[in-house]
């Protein structure tokens, strides 16, 4: 699951001299970000009904409200 993390500050380039070159905003500057965003945006779950495959683990209390479908659940007290 990869997290957004911003690569280009376009903010600063707002306090750079007109003519100076790193204050043009660049179509590669902003493809990357385009990118990132999209990689973090698929490798999340969906807000409502999330779907999520494998083995999961939690520590700590869980509240369930509606139904809980499982297999096996091993272990524990019930």
């Amino acid at each position: 699951m990869a997290d957004y993390t911003k690569t280009t500050d376009f903010a600063v380039k707002d306090g750079l001299p007109s003519g100076n070159p790193d204050k043009l905003v660049k179509g590669s500057e902003i493809d990357v970000e385009l990118n990132n965003i999209e990689t973090a945006s698929a490798t999340k779950a969906n807000r409502t009904n999330p779907t999520t495959t494998g083995t999961h683990s939690h520590t700590g209390d869980t509240t369930i409200t509606g139904t809980l479908t499982a297999g096996v659940i091993e272990g524990g007290t019930y």
